[in-house]
């Protein structure tokens, strides 16, 4: 029995796997989610069906966090490093950026900071909350004897620096954890922070002695920045509207097919085979006409009746309009009908007769008259 399976921009899905991906796409409805997972499916499609045509070979990288990607990841960034191309940014754009942020490319501040390291005894949660209790009392004491900073650091902190008296030294972001450096930013020059910060190493009582606030960064200075900057986006935009332009050409023309593993299929799916079906039936329209049903054959030959034309044009007309005009929901129902079909053919051309036609009239005896007339309806 052939799996379920849906269309999305003219490629062959296989409902399994469109389950797995609407975990990753959130949406305000299901079906929101949905065609966002179709979507985001057929885009690797389409890339791994061009990285094939392009007959590409690549070998997985890792990232900064050792992650190595995976053989289409590697295939899909290959396609796009290929086929999307970005001017450099110019002198013009590049200073638009840079005059348009009178506040932006500022050098980082340059704090003296001073710190007493107050460190559990031990790693359980009770010493943890007896470090924290000291330090606060010593930042009581502090408050009311601030010169007393030096001497207690000396006798108190558990960090190497106690024998400068806590003195931590010019400090630069990157120079102290995140925690301290965010806690001193927010502080006033020659104050002592009302709360201990904690850190993996205990708690820590800090003083901020100095500050020295960044400087606007000459132009030539932050030139690279801003050139990388403006051509990462460019790339963003032409990558985008690459992958656009690969979508629109597999719902021309669909016939792609995922796996249920998600691997692009080396086969055809459904809705290749059927396009197949059908322009082979165009070919001999003739032939088609005769695997119709007797009822199905008895509708073309009313249509065509009415427009004057041979019931087999009639149904070659038919089958064309439909192959330039299947939508994803057209070519999805026809994947359908056919899960368990002995007759492809027959079969898809009776459900394109049926979207097609409308209902055939027949003509019902209501009323026989004396006379021999009939009213009919």
């Amino acid at each position: 029995m052939m799996e379920l399976s849906a269309v999305f921009h003219g490629v062959e899905i296989p409902e399994c796997l469109l389950a797995t991906e609407l975990q990753h796409h959130r949406a305000a409805t299901l079906s929101q989610a949905r065609t966002l997972a179709g979507r985001a499916l057929a885009t690797k499609a389409v890339l791994l069906a061009r990285a094939r045509e392009l007959d590409l070979r690549v070998i997985p990288e890792r990232n900064s966090q050792g992650q190595e990607e995976t053989l289409d990841e590697a295939l899909i960034r290959a396609v796009l490093n290929e086929e999307v191309e970005v001017e450099p940014a110019s002198d013009a754009e590049i200073w638009a950026v840079y005059d348009g942020n009178p506040d932006g490319f500022m050098s980082p501040p340059l704090l003296e900071a001073s710190h007493i390291l107050i460190a559990p005894a031990d790693e359980s949660p009770e010493a943890l909350e007896a470090a924290r209790r000291k330090a606060e009392m010593l930042i009581a004491e502090l408050q009311a004897n601030p010169s007393g900073f030096t001497r207690m650091a000396a006798t108190q902190s558990a960090c190497p620096s106690a024998s400068e008296g806590g003195s931590l030294g010019q400090l630069r972001p990157g120079d102290v954890l995140p925690v301290i450096w965010t806690a001193l930013i927010a502080m006033e020059t020659q104050s002592i922070g009302s709360k201990p910060v904690p850190s993996e190493h205990g708690w820590h009582i800090l003083r901020l002695d100095h500050r020295t606030n960044g400087v606007r960064l000459p132009l030539d200075y932050v030139r690279p920045h801003i050139a990388m900057q403006l051509e990462a986006r460019s790339w963003t935009r032409s990558a985008a509207r690459y992958v656009e332009a690969l979508l629109a050409k597999s719902v021309a023309k669909p016939g792609l097919c995922l796996s249920e593993n998600g691997q692009l299929e080396n086969g055809h799916g459904v809705v290749a085979r059927v396009d197949g079906l059908l322009g082979n039936a165009l070919s001999d329209a003739k032939v088609a006409y005769e695997v119709l049903s007797k009822a199905t054959r008895a509708r073309l030959d009313q249509a065509a009746a009415r427009e004057g034309r041979m019931p087999s044009d009639y149904l070659s007309g038919i089958i064309g309009t439909y192959l330039s005009q299947a939508d994803d929901e057209a070519w999805t129902q026809l994947i359908s009908r056919l899960r368990d079909s002995q007759d492809p053919l027959t079969d898809s051309l009776e459900l394109i007769v049926a979207r097609q036609l409308p209902p055939q009239q027949v003509t019902h005896t209501l009323i026989k008259m004396r006379s021999g007339k009939q009213v009919t309806a």
